[in-house]
């Protein structure tokens, strides 16, 4: 005789690059197990990897998972993990205090974390006649760098260039993708540094998850208070 199925639960969630609302159930131990292998090598691709193996796994829709944003992804797992695990999460903060640098133990619920503001407008307009558009780095951007890559300058660079979407003037628009990257890489190392800022500034205002905490050191009684942000932020 078959062992019996346990039926778990559905809830509801919105994708907030486009507003699409989908139905999701939580990850069951098995998945679990998936994620702490993926989170134990450390490896950047993996994770991403077996997140992305996860979610598709728990969404009953259809969704294509190379065509999320960062934020997109972030958003979606913090919801599968508050319903999977548990709404609150224990995390350990630091004082302040740099005479102090005691860790207190800090109680955070992941149904109060909100993404920020989404960016008025994709276009940076870099002089009078010469302007880019962008679009928001994907998941799938990320994943093909490591960790290390992505946090040094070339990284960076490298993750604009990905992201430029259109590059336009008096004459016409060019659509990046159709351009061979060295001309691309090219148009934008000829930015003068003020330029470069501009199409740099887009990327520092992307949505991320935020959450701003006020907790009490437990050592030296010092009142703190910081925000986290990113979807690392609220799981060390």
């Amino acid at each position: 005789m078959a062992l019996p199925i346990v039926k778990g639960s559905r809830y509801k969630t919105v994708i907030p690059s486009t507003g699409t609302e989908i139905e999701y159930r939580p990850y069951n131990v098995g998945e679990e197990k998936l994620l702490m292998v993926a989170l134990e090598s450390k490896d950047q691709k993996m994770i991403i990897r077996t997140l992305k193996d996860v979610i598709e796994s728990c969404v009953f829709e259809k969704i294509d998972m190379d065509k999320f944003t960062v934020f997109d992804f972030e958003k979606l797992f913090l919801a599968l993990r508050a319903k999977s695990v548990g709404e609150v999460v224990d995390l350990e903060l630091k004082c302040q205090d740099t005479e102090c640098n005691s860790v207190s133990p800090v109680s955070v619920n992941l149904e109060e974390i909100n993404l920020t503001d989404l960016p008025e407008s994709n276009t940076v307009i870099i002089d009078s006649d010469i302007g880019v558009t962008l679009r928001y780095p994907g998941i799938t951007d990320v994943e093909k760098y490591d960790e290390e890559h992505l946090q040094s300058s070339e990284g960076a660079f490298d993750l604009i260039i990905d992201c430029l979407d259109t590059i336009f003037d008096e004459e016409g628009v060019y659509d990046c993708k159709e351009e061979p990257r060295e001309s691309v890489i090219a148009f934008v190392e000829n930015l003068s540094s003020a330029q470069f800022k501009k199409v740099a500034s887009y990327f520092e205002n992307i949505p991320t998850l935020t959450h701003d905490i006020e907790y009490k050191c437990i050592k030296c009684g010092k009142e703190n208070k910081i925000e986290l942000k990113g979807l690392q932020s609220f799981f060390t």
